[in-house]
């Protein structure tokens, strides 16, 4: 029988397992188990087998005792079952199929050649130099320098130094501290107050000069009022009298409510009353606060 063929096969790959000295422990103790299983299923199949003759021999018994049938109708004998193929073990588990199917096939597949128009599209050239240049020095001394909060308290001592010199000294001393700290927020009064230093001293051209400096260079400051109010008595000094009622309007018209604004209306009032000017706008002009 077929079980009995694949025991004594086993029994002889177990042996030559054993007699090898190239199969693992592991391999022999698998190939005993598969034995003791051919083991049962042989005994299972040698009872079915038994049960199978018993009733065959029942069925010779009643056939002898029953009358016989017709020629037209014989009863075929019933085949004996034939033992179940024990299929590969696969991972602990009996496969009802097998592990590669006949009928598979292997094909070689050719990688797809590109088209020329998509050989032509490449990847954009990636810039990989660095523009490397040299710093700027005058960020390197800001850098070098101290603190926002040192700076603004140096700028206050340089200030404060100024204003306690007298004549040329204190309107050189606070030309210069405009010239180091423009961004100060006492720019624009230190040079204002540098440009009356310079008229105290009878240095009127100078003075004049960094008075329209002060109204071009800050014209947001709180100083521009008193600039212009200068500017016009410069005007007024070197006989430019439309340059002068200029400015006054213009005081008057930006500041109004100032007391720059209130004396350059009333030289205006002074000025039209001079010149005989008795039209509505004079009037107004002099009325101004």
């Amino acid at each position: 029988m077929r079980p009995f063929v694949r025991e004594a096969s086993a029994a002889l790959l177990l042996v030559a397992g054993c007699a090898g000295g190239a199969v693992s422990r592991e391999d022999v103790d698998g190939l005993r188990g598969e034995l003791r299983a051919l083991r049962r299923e042989n005994e299972e199949l040698s009872r079915r087998v038994e049960a199978l003759s018993g009733q065959v021999d029942a069925l010779a018994v009643r056939g002898r005792a029953a009358p016989a049938r017709p020629a037209s109708a014989p009863v075929p004998p019933r085949p004996a079952p034939e033992p179940r193929p024990v299929e590969p073990e696969v991972s602990g588990f009996v496969s009802a199929v097998p592990v590669v199917p006949p009928d598979l096939q292997v094909v070689k597949l050719a990688p797809p050649r590109a088209s020329p128009a998509r050989a032509a599209r490449a990847a954009p050239p990636v810039p990989t130099a660095v523009r490397i240049a040299e710093p700027d020095p005058a960020r390197l001394d800001a850098l070098a320098s101290p603190g926002g909060r040192g700076i603004a308290a140096e700028a206050d001592g340089e200030l404060r130094a100024a204003r306690r010199k007298g004549g040329l000294d204190r309107a050189h001393a606070l030309e210069d501290f405009t010239a180091r700290y423009p961004r100060h927020p006492a720019a624009d009064n230190a040079l204002l107050e540098s440009a009356e230093a310079y008229a105290a001293a009878g240095r009127n051209e100078a003075a004049c000069a960094l008075v329209r400096r002060t109204a071009d260079e800050y014209p947001a400051g709180d100083a521009m009022s008193a600039a212009l109010e200068r500017l016009a008595a410069c005007a007024a000094r070197l006989g430019r009298a439309d340059e002068e009622r200029s400015l006054l309007q213009r005081l008057v018209d930006d500041y109004p409510g100032t007391p720059a604004a209130q004396r350059a209306g009333g030289r205006l009032g002074h000025l039209s009353a001079r010149a005989g000017d008795a039209s509505p706008a004079a009037a107004a002009t002099r009325s101004a606060p």
